[in-house]
């Protein structure tokens, strides 16, 4: 079957796809939402952007809340402030309305898909629940109780009102159930895809590996979140060992400077401008792994992004990580307690057995074309929508 047609078994739908901020712009959320957008209408489905919602009252919040963080005071979300939610709900409504969908698709939605207006089928789409969020990843940590208690009503009242509710992983699909009561005939693990804009080649990835040391690679936006600090100290580790490694860290810069034997710094590359995105794609392909000692995570398309590139992970197990990182298949996972000398032992083992890291490489692809790709998810996700 051609990738834009749809099968006779299927329907094709009119959807509605409803975002805070621009799904049709790639820049909006890393792509996410324009890659589930564009992976729908591959399969047929005609796609109706309602988005950017409207919020004039957004940046008082947004102001407040970035006062709050400077005086270490709790505060709020400032999408989930009662006032923001309401402009937004209220878009939502008319723009939905005017455009007529059979089906509204709204990923990360929370703050508005639970007054989606009755009679139109809802898809809710996002990486996890605000339950296993709150106390979890650094954006919730220090919010205020009535913060809590609105981002809580309107994750139970989006999941109550959902027909379809999907997560990329387990860990999300069972809080949905288990903390929100939601039906589980509803809810459905469909992993997510890795956001490029053209996917290597398989034999460009899979080719001859460079001579040379051990070559890990860690991209992040956030310095401490995604680990960097451990990083720096795992290849110091395996240095100390008289393994000679390279460690590259993209995307993110220390708060102080650092200087290690090994060690470089990228601040930033975008991979929208050709001559940039050529330089990440060699990264990859230099790298024998890639290294992501998050601190938290829910579910890190960059482990996608990686798989494509033949380039297996070393990963921490923590959130959603573990249904991102398939072990044995795209790397490796560690315990989310483990030490610079746990993440040394499995990088050491495994790069002194040239057999075991061809295979791990090979399966990493294996593992992105037949599930971690937008593609696949398309497909998934218009079978279950058919029901609808």
């Amino acid at each position: 079957m051609n990738q834009c047609e749809i099968s006779n078994s299927q329907v094709a739908r009119r959807i509605g796809f409803a975002t805070i901020g621009d799904g049709s712009n790639v820049r909006f959320w890393s792509g996410t939402p324009h890659n589930m957008s564009k992976s729908l209408a591959n399969q047929g489905h005609e796609i109706v952007h309602i988005g950017p919602l409207s919020a004039p009252v957004l940046p008082l919040y947004k102001t407040y809340s970035s006062l709050c963080r400077t005086f270490h005071r709790r505060g709020l979300s400032p999408f989930q402030a009662g006032p923001v939610v309401a402009q937004y709900s209220a878009d939502a409504v008319r723009k939905i309305r005017a455009a007529s969908p059979d089906i509204v698709f709204a990923p990360a939605g929370s703050t508005f898909a639970w007054s989606v207006p009755d009679g139109v089928p809802l898809v809710y789409a996002s990486d996890a629940t605000f339950r296993l969020i709150e106390d979890y990843h650094p954006n919730y940590r220090n919010l205020s109780r009535t913060a809590r208690e609105t981002s809580e009503r309107l994750e139970r009242d989006t999941i109550a009102r959902a027909d379809l509710i999907l997560y990329p992983s387990q860990w999300a699909a069972e809080s949905a159930v288990r903390d929100y009561g939601a039906d589980p005939a509803r809810v459905h693990v469909v992993p997510w895809g890795a956001n490029l804009k053209e996917e290597p080649a398989r034999e460009t990835v899979l080719g001859c590996r460079k001579p040379g040391p051990v070559r890990m690679l860690l991209i992040g936006v956030n310095w401490k979140e995604k680990g960097a600090d451990l990083a720096v100290e795992i290849l110091a580790e395996l240095n100390n060992r008289g393994m000679k490694a390279e460690l590259v860290i993209c995307g993110c810069t220390p708060p102080e400077p650092i200087t290690q034997d090994g060690l470089t710094i990228i601040p930033y590359l975008d991979k929208n401008d050709p001559a940039q995105r050529n330089r990440l794609d060699q990264l990859y392909r230099d790298a024998d792994f890639f290294l992501l000692p998050t601190q938290a995570d829910c579910f890190p398309i960059v482990l996608c992004e990686a798989a494509a590139h033949g380039v297996p992970s070393v990963a921490r197990a923590t959130g959603g990580v573990p249904y991102a990182v398939r072990e044995g298949k795209t790397g490796i996972l560690v315990p989310a307690n483990a030490t610079k000398a746990d993440y040394a032992d499995v990088i050491a083992e495994t790069f002194a057995d040239p057999d075991r890291l061809a295979r791990l490489k090979q399966s990493s692809r294996d593992t992105y074309e037949t599930q971690l790709n937008w593609q696949a998810w398309g497909r998934r996700v218009s079978d279950l929508m058919q029901a609808l």
